[in-house]
């Protein structure tokens, strides 16, 4: 797996876990990272730091919003998380691989375990339509 594939799959995971949370606000600390993060490459450290990136990089792009965020020697926790208006539109558009349905959304709502592969192409849809710019959410 590439660090990309592995990014679009902590991606996806995050993006599980808000969605099932709906609007509510949530935290994310270590112990949430390690719970989400059940494909780790690395050690705690080094995966501590990939979920923190991908929450910054989510952050940055407009897609959650995060009322806080606290740096401590050797791990992160993220305050008042909520998935924003452009990251609820992302979620509900209708992605081209099959697989996942006519949204990211319905595709997490189905009964079941979610495996890997379905994460990492969530996390890689979710970074396509960032690439691509929101005018292809109407598309």
């Amino acid at each position: 797996m590439s660090t990309m594939e592995y990014h679009y799959q902590t991606m996806g995971r995050i993006l599980s876990h808000l969605v099932s949370a709906g609007l509510s606000r949530v935290n994310f600390d270590d112990s949430d990272a390690m719970d989400i993060m059940t494909h780790r490459i690395g050690d705690e450290e080094e995966v501590l730091k990939t979920f923190a990136d991908v929450l910054y990089w989510l952050n940055d792009e407009g897609l959650i919003r995060v009322k806080s965020i606290q740096e401590f020697d050797g791990g992160y926790a993220f305050h008042g998380i909520q998935l924003t208006s452009k990251g609820i539109a992302i979620i509900q558009a209708k992605p081209k691989d099959p697989e996942l349905g006519e949204s990211i959304e319905k595709k997490l709502a189905e009964p079941g375990n979610t495996d890997a592969a379905t994460y990492t192409k969530i996390g890689a849809f979710v970074g396509g339509v960032i690439a691509g710019g929101i005018q292809t959410l109407s598309g």
